[in-house]
């Protein structure tokens, strides 16, 4: 065997070890184009993924939203009354005055009641104090029952008597032909009654009218108000 075959047996491979290099490149250039294709499929994924999540919940909040009322018409709803809860109407005269008559009292938280008994006509003295010639004499009888658990003064009791269409205040009249004089005297026991009569002159174009009273057992008491027609 020459040297020349020796030599060329025994020389090292690189062609072998291009080889390799050049597998494992490719081998590199796979695995990362893997990595790369599946992580670009994770991020498609992904955003998939998000924008269905979103699209889901914007579909199940949409009718939430539109069934329920806003804030403005939930307030309007609670401060509108109800078609029934009208406002009452304002208390009439009927309610607030009294018939002139043996019937009706006006009773006090105290218990203290008033009534107006009787209107009757009559035709005021020469010498009587109060009124002017032409006048119809008016006596208003009134009755007070004490219904309290003491003894009641009758000396601060006040009454006024009015008449005609512009409720003209009428005047009092002292006449002892009639037995008018100041009205009650002295005081009330506990559960009894005491009546006392009062003269008062009204215009004689007011004699047809209806006649408005007040009466106060006291300084310290609202007046009551009654309504009733003169008597013949």
């Amino acid at each position: 065997m020459s040297q020349y075959q020796q030599n060329s047996q025994y020389q090292p491979g690189p062609p072998v070890k291009k080889r390799r290099a050049l597998r494992n490149v490719v081998i590199v250039v796979a695995v990362a184009f893997v990595v790369f294709v599946g992580g670009c499929a994770a991020v498609l994924a992904n955003g998939l993924g998000e924008a269905t999540k979103e699209s889901t919940a914007t579909k199940a909040e949409a009718p939430a939203t539109a069934s329920s009322p806003s804030v403005s018409q939930t307030s309007a709803a609670a401060t509108e009354p109800p078609a029934s809860a009208e406002p009452t109407a304002t208390p009439t005269d009927d309610d607030r005055v009294a018939k002139v008559g043996a019937t009706q009292w006006f009773e006090y938280s105290d218990g203290m009641k008033v009534q107006v008994t009787s209107l009757k006509r009559f035709r005021i003295g020469q010498y009587a104090a109060g009124g002017k010639p032409g006048d119809v004499g008016v006596i208003v009888t009134v009755t007070l029952q004490n219904g309290s658990s003491n003894t009641f003064d009758t000396g601060l009791v006040d009454v006024k008597l009015a008449s005609g269409p512009n409720g003209d205040q009428a005047e009092s009249v002292f006449d002892t032909d009639q037995n008018l004089g100041g009205g009650f005297e002295g005081s009330i026991l506990p559960g009894k009654k005491k009546t006392a009569r009062y003269g008062f002159a009204i215009p004689k174009a007011n004699a047809s009218s209806t006649l408005q009273l007040e009466i106060a057992p006291g300084w310290d008491y609202e007046g009551s108000h009654f309504e009733g027609k003169l008597s013949k």
